[in-house]
């Protein structure tokens, strides 16, 4: 008699991919918790701009004259700036001109985007009517340093401009905790000596700079700082579900309101688990974020809270665009295992991605992880991972080495879900 299986939907790409896992083996699949899309997404973001949170309203706190930027993120978050701006842009248009308002997306080192993918992002109405920019790391501005020694290297717009908004989504963090809120000035907007200080191996190994923690995390309490030093003046951020549909609207003060909405995601996005399983699979939660194998990691350090040591980790992940930046594959092609990469990392002379190189090698010292992805296979190898076009066969594979009896739990968003062990 065959084995029964249970089908489950992975995000992939623009798509998704449809597994069968033993019913034997399956211990859990971890999702966040559904809510439904807001009724009327442009009413409730022009609420939070009239009754925000530990705020005047928008309107009272710009005046005529002043050069206002909004930052937003870019086209690796799937944050719906184009039905986010317009509320905001209508509001802040009933007291300023048009032409002291300028958008500026917030790359942090990410490549800039052409002017197709900032139609795709903002709306092709807001790119043509509007000054749009892309954020510059060799045009900041020096402001001091943060408590934790972060050089406040600010880009120069933005410091020289009258007020300062940014919009963005709230979703689980790896490192930050959760993104949104400060995170649209720092890493968003700051340079890259700012990035080796605020990501540095040393930071980044605090105990508490994890997956939907806020408190004592030094990376967020960091980004606080530089934020504030910046003058971030207002947010408007959300939450989406599965759907891409916006289902809370929090804005107003940078903390305030950041925190309000954090709050919300640790109650969608916790997921339980009793004990670690042998092997885990995961997503990067499909497009926009699983467009490469940089942005993959997360999704991979997600499963690793739920993955016993010497288990496996196979994740789905389209990769589209390919690794990534080059220095993320060199630093690990140059080294013989991930505890060399890890002893290659120093922070009094940071190079390249190497955060994101030093979160992946960290989970290589305890789990294997296979690659489900249309990308280039030698370069998964070189990055010491195990390249497979389909997925039954990375399982299949999982298997031989684990035995046929392995634990498996899913976890279909990736790096969407805050791990939760009992």
């Amino acid at each position: 008699m065959a084995e029964k299986t249970t089908d489950i939907k992975l995000p992939y790409g623009e798509s998704f991919k449809t597994i069968h896992i033993p019913e034997n083996n399956l211990v859990s699949v971890l999702e966040t918790r559904q809510h439904p899309g807001l009724e009327n997404e442009q009413e409730a973001i022009r609420d939070v701009l009239s009754k925000p949170t530990g705020s005047s309203p928008l309107i009272d706190k710009v005046n005529k004259d002043d050069k206002v930027v909004i930052i937003v993120t870019d086209n690796t978050r799937a944050c719906p700036e184009d039905r986010i701006l317009p509320p905001i842009l209508e509001k802040l248009e009933q007291k300023i001109v048009r032409d002291n308002i300028t958008i500026i997306f917030a790359l942090g080192l990410h490549p800039p985007l052409n002017r197709a993918q900032m139609e795709k992002k903002l709306g092709k109405y807001i790119v043509e009517h509007y000054r749009v920019l892309n954020h510059d790391v060799n045009n900041c501005i020096n402001t001091g340093t943060t408590s934790r020694g972060t050089p406040i290297e600010i880009n120069r717009r933005v410091v020289e401009a009258d007020f300062r908004i940014s919009t963005g989504f709230i979703e689980p963090h790896f490192f930050a905790g959760f993104s949104g809120g400060r995170k649209s000035i720092a890493p968003g907007v700051f340079s890259v000596r700012s990035a080796y200080k605020n990501h540095s191996r040393s930071m980044l190994e605090h105990p508490l700079a994890k997956t939907g923690i806020l408190k004592g995390n030094p990376v967020h309490a960091d980004m606080i700082e530089i934020a504030q030093a910046a003058k971030l003046n207002f947010i408007v951020n959300v939450l989406l579900n599965k759907r891409g549909e916006i289902t809370h609207v929090v804005g107003g003060d940078m903390i305030q309101a950041h925190e309000k909405g954090c709050e919300i995601a640790k109650g969608i996005a916790g997921a339980r688990l009793d004990k670690n399983v042998d092997i885990t699979i995961t997503t990067n939660s499909g497009a926009p974020l699983d467009l490469d194998l940089y942005q993959s990691v997360k999704g991979m350090e997600t499963a690793s809270h739920f993955t016993s040591d010497g288990g496996i980790i196979i994740i789905c992940s389209a990769c589209y665009d390919g690794a990534g930046p080059e220095e993320f594959v060199e630093m690990h092609r140059t080294a013989n295992s991930p505890q060399e990469v890890l002893d290659n990392i120093n922070d009094e002379h940071p190079t390249g991605v190497q955060w994101q190189n030093q979160i992946l090698a960290n989970i290589q010292c305890k789990n294997d992880i296979y690659v489900v992805s249309d990308m280039d296979e030698t370069i998964i190898r070189d990055m010491m991972m195990t390249p497979f076009s389909i997925f039954e066969k990375a399982l299949g594979d999982a298997f031989r080495r684990l035995g046929k009896d392995a634990s498996i739990a899913v976890i279909p968003e990736g790096p969407l879900v805050i791990p939760i062990l009992s």
